[in-house]
């Protein structure tokens, strides 16, 4: 089992901090949540951060920011799904990137796949829970998010490999994929 380095706090903590500013500049020039801001840096640390920092990344970071900004909210519980969320945005890379050396483009893929599969799920127990139309609110937070999958799908994967090609202070497990 690979431990975490210092590496891994210092650009988890980054990635973290990203993922509470971002929402801030998405909303302040008019592009909200339809975007997914939370989310690039979020997915990021699946990619590039050991799993046990990444995964605090990807479960305070919602947290932090609704106790900071007050977004997401508590009521509705959006707060909590985005942390259920936040777990598959950190998973799927770790799993398949990190440790089965998939292709970033597949794991891009299959991570914005996963999220919307748990978004979906946990919206529709969360609204029977509230007595809300289940089918109605599962659909409308899947539909009103396309642009940000589609937005990470296509901006995360040649990040991630840029990251890779240009950074020489990288561990060694960036060193194993060339």
């Amino acid at each position: 089992m690979k431990k975490y380095t210092g590496y891994d706090l210092v650009l988890g903590g980054l990635l973290m901090a990203l993922a509470l500013v971002f929402p801030v500049i998405f909303h302040a020039v008019g592009l909200g949540s339809s975007f997914l801001p939370m989310f690039y840096p979020i997915v990021t640390a699946g990619f590039l951060v050991a799993f046990p920092p990444a995964l605090t990344v990807g479960l305070l970071s919602p947290l932090v920011s609704a106790l900071i900004t007050g977004m997401p909210p508590f009521f509705p519980p959006i707060v909590f799904i985005m942390m259920i969320e936040g777990i598959a945005l950190v998973s799927v890379p770790a799993l398949f990137y990190r440790k089965w050396k998939t292709n970033p483009w597949l794991t891009a893929i299959l991570t914005m796949l996963a999220d919307r599969i748990v978004l979906f799920l946990t919206v529709s127990i969360i609204s029977q829970w509230m007595d809300l139309p289940q089918r109605l609110l599962g659909i409308t937070a899947l539909v009103k998010g396309l642009p940000g999958v589609i937005a990470i799908i296509i901006i995360i994967p040649p990040f991630i490999k840029k990251m890779e090609k240009h950074f020489q202070i990288l561990p060694p497990y960036f060193l194993e994929r060339k």
